[in-house]
């Protein structure tokens, strides 16, 4: 037989019996449209937190007391976290490489304006270290060294906390368990999109001198909770991280401590994007095989259904081979047509999905071949059973069959 008659056997096959064809292809459907939208979604996931992170500043170090072990094994560090002190500032200022070190230390406080409370962040800064803060003021101005009882507030707490708009000027006040303390508004932030590694939501976040800060906290021992090192060239930061741990160690031999950078965090969770990626896809194929199951089973009821039909084939001069690759091109031929829709499919629900979650579209041309190359694969396997029962049947038992 030839290529064109086995085809044309095909199409009249197809033909014959639409409900059943579509009832056979509509798990390959189902499974590659699952598969190019996991895939799809799982890579606008990754690529849209890319994007996010790749707004971070790749030359500053974050050093903090305690361990870093996002996306690690879970668990406490036996040691006590690290005391920092002027001694650790001075200590990081030295490194070569480093240009500016900013200590930091954060508390949860309760701000109130105007007999209204709300619960809100306080950092305690050294205004001539804060650089990138001085430049975010979109009202009034930054705090300087002199300043003692004056505090910059986030657009959150300025527009968001209360029913009236917080402006330079207002004064606000402050608690921190058994201590208050009032503050004159000197400056607003711009408001800014929260992500990186920084915790919260930045735009509730307040900043008042470290001395301020020391007298709300009320504390004998003043530490700081974290140092923001800006180093002079983004391609030397894993040398300086390494130099850092280093000589820390001088200082804080039994304690914990951490020097980590926005690649450090992008990376690890970088990975953990990646095994959700193509778990979302290890689901999709999933649904193939269930197909790939449903279509051996149609296949093989249709060798039954067509007992005489393959007889008289056989008894036309049909050769066994010729029956084989009849059945398996008809497998093929609804694996490719089934993959195709699927495809188109899952690209427009890819897209759907996008747009309401807000995330990048990533149709890849990578997602569309798998599919196809799944349903395709997944058809033609389920029919390579079928095919050789049918190519064995033996011509005058077949005729013979009602």
């Amino acid at each position: 037989m030839k290529l064109y008659d086995i085809l044309d056997l095909i199409s009249i096959g197809f033909k014959a019996d639409r409900f059943k064809t579509l009832m056979s292809s509509l798990g390959i459907i189902i499974g590659v449209m699952a598969i190019v939208v996991m895939l799809s979604v799982g890579e606008g996931l990754y690529s849209g937190v890319s994007s996010q992170f790749s707004t971070l500043d790749l030359d500053v170090i974050h050093v903090f007391p305690g361990r870093f072990t996002f996306g690690g094994p879970p668990g406490r560090s036996p040691e006590e976290p690290a005391r920092f002190t002027d001694k650790d500032t001075k200590l990081l200022e030295n490194i070569p490489g480093v240009r500016n070190v900013a200590p930091q230390t954060s508390a949860g406080v309760i701000v109130s304006f105007r007999n209204t409370n709300a619960s809100a962040t306080l950092i305690g800064v050294d205004p001539e270290k804060e650089h990138d803060l001085k430049s975010k003021i979109s009202q009034g101005r930054f705090l300087t060294e002199s300043d003692y009882t004056s505090i910059v507030i986030g657009s959150g707490v300025a527009d968001g906390l209360f029913r009236m708009r917080i402006s330079p000027g207002n004064r606000i006040r402050i608690y921190y368990e058994d201590n208050h303390m009032d503050f004159k508004v000197v400056g607003v932030l711009r408001e800014e999109e929260s992500s990186g590694m920084r915790a919260g939501n930045i735009n509730t976040q307040m900043y008042v001198t470290h001395k301020a800060m020391k007298e709300l906290l009320g504390r004998e021992n003043y530490y700081y909770g974290t140092f923001q090192v800006t180093v002079d060239d983004p391609e030397s930061v894993d040398e300086v991280v390494d130099r850092i741990k280093l000589d820390l160690e001088r200082y804080h031999k039994d304690e914990a401590y951490d020097a980590t950078t926005a690649r450090d965090l992008l990376s690890s969770l970088m990975s953990i994007l990646s095994m959700i990626k193509y778990a979302l896809a290890g689901i999709g194929a999933i649904s193939l095989v269930v197909g790939g199951i449903g279509i051996a089973n149609v296949m093989m009821l249709t060798v039954k259904e067509r007992i005489r039909e393959i007889g008289v084939m056989k008894a036309l001069g049909a050769t066994t081979r010729d029956i084989r690759i009849q059945y398996l091109l008809e497998a093929g031929m609804l694996g490719v047509v089934s993959s195709i829709i699927g495809i188109v499919l899952g690209i427009v629900i890819s897209f759907a999905i996008g747009s309401l979650a807000g995330l990048p579209s990533a149709i890849r041309i990578q997602s569309m071949l798998i599919g196809m190359l799944f349903g395709a694969l997944s058809t033609i396997i389920a029919g390579v059973y079928p095919a050789n029962r049918a190519a064995m049947l033996d011509p005058i038992e077949a005729l013979r069959s009602e």
